[in-house]
């Protein structure tokens, strides 16, 4: 794979076209960020990507995450072809079905019943109206820089134009546009930290209706919890008479056959997964045990949605999930692959005098250049503040164009799949070196 060439007018004059007629040129804010060298995609195979200009690129962003087993996978993608000639959409209840559903509670057991959506965000949306009808109570916890979709209610702080400081951070506020008063029944406390969790359960734990987290908070930089603390989160809920939700958008079925919850223990009220749950097809679900789900079987609590449980998304199910138990090594054998990538990559950054916070659950990494040595990067704020974001910038576009695509958000992480063989690991490297070295000069 040769590096890539300078820019020609091809993705300049397409995102261009583009932002003429889609606001920001993409469809969602984050792929409007940061862009430094514009790139417009023509196709995704396998581990790579190549631009309407034809430059190849290896990627570690990976469509955010659902393609466990690599881009346009050939069983997933036939099978869900064949729906489509089959007929996508009816609107009724569809043979696949319960068959999705007994896939979904046999990798992660804490779920006896599901609901499907098209997005993250419904699922989180309709997963807190199920916990706050389950509880008669409204007020939610949720803990700094866990991101959980878009919604007025748990939407804080959003990236906007002119909203960030010296370090690329947001205040905590509503986001602009949204309502915030519904932010009155969310409050927002430190991750990992114990002590605050305590305090605030014992002054006001019998308004509590749910407590969501990502059990490894993945949306801004891969920040583990401490060991015993969704250990002790659990226990102040239950003896509080809260539920607790796990928005496992990107760890269900990525870090593990079972989540996040399986790798760390712990089993949560209800659950919400989506991403490599129909392996880049857009569908989410959320679920939980059949007495929490039983409101909406019994249609007292609401969920809906034209195209939700649609047959081509439930078939990426069916197909995705069917793969993975048959594929019982794939984990393991992306924990050997990419074990050995994040040694070589903390070798290169030592190598080149710079320093970097690596973190990583399974075959979700982040990796973010830092401003200087920092240590207790636990906490949202500390790792936050010891990222240096313009540097990573110039570093994210070094690499590109020398062949490796990441995001330009540090906080982005980056997700390899089994398509990633170990000489694209190995390449991996070498591009970082190189954009390691063009940024010290």
């Amino acid at each position: 794979m040769n590096a890539i060439t300078p820019r020609l007018c091809g993705n300049d004059a397409l995102l261009a076209a583009a932002r003429a007629v889609i606001a920001g040129g993409g469809s969602s804010n984050m792929r409007n960020l940061g862009i430094q060298d514009p790139l417009v995609v023509d196709r995704a195979m396998g581990a790579r990507l190549w631009d309407v200009e034809g430059n190849e690129l290896i990627d570690v962003n990976m469509g955010y995450g659902p393609h466990l087993f690599g881009y346009a996978d050939a069983e997933v993608v036939g099978a869900v072809s064949e729906r489509l000639r089959l007929g996508a959409m009816t609107g009724i209840i569809h043979r696949l079905d319960p068959q999705a559903g007994e896939l979904i509670s046999a990798l992660m057991p804490s779920v006896e019943q599901v609901r499907f959506a098209n997005s993250g965000t419904e699922a989180i949306t309709s997963a807190i109206r199920l916990a706050r009808f389950h509880t008669d109570r409204t007020l939610v916890v949720t803990f700094e820089g866990h991101y959980h979709g878009w919604s007025d209610t748990l939407l804080r702080g959003a990236i906007t134009a002119g909203s960030t400081g010296q370090h690329g951070r947001t205040e905590l506020h509503a986001a602009p546009g949204t309502n915030p008063e519904a932010l009155w029944h969310t409050v927002q406390l430190p991750w990992n930290d114990t002590d605050a969790l305590t305090r605030f359960f014992a002054d006001r734990g019998a308004e509590v209706a749910a407590v969501i987290c990502e059990p490894i908070c993945a949306n801004a930089g891969v920040v583990h919890p401490l060991p015993g603390f969704l250990a002790q989160l659990a226990q102040l809920a239950a003896d509080n008479g809260a539920l607790v939700v796990f928005d496992e958008v990107i760890t269900g079925f990525r870090v593990s056959r079972g989540g996040a919850q399986e790798l760390l223990g712990i089993r949560p009220d209800i659950s919400i997964i989506s991403k490599v749950l129909g392996g880049g097809f857009p569908v989410a679900a959320f679920g939980a045990s059949r007495e929490i789900m039983n409101p909406l079987a019994r249609n007292e609590a609401f969920h809906g949605g034209v195209y939700s449980g649609n047959h081509a998304a439930v078939q990426a199910v069916v197909s995705m999930l069917g793969k993975i138990q048959r594929s019982p090594s794939v984990y393991t054998d992306l924990e050997e692959s990419c074990s050995h990538l994040e040694k070589k990559l903390r070798d290169s950054f030592a190598e080149a005098g710079r320093h970097v916070r690596i973190a990583r659950a399974g075959s979700v990494m982040s990796v973010a250049v830092l401003s200087g040595p920092q240590t207790g990067l636990e906490a949202y704020d500390a790792a936050m503040d010891a990222i240096d974001f313009a540097a990573h910038r110039r570093f994210q576009g070094h690499c590109q164009r020398g062949g490796l695509y990441f995001h330009p958000n540090p906080l982005e992480p980056w997700f390899l799949s089994s398509a990633h063989s170990r000489e694209d690991m190995d390449r991996i490297v070498d591009v970082v070196a190189l954009g390691l070295r063009a940024l010290a000069e």
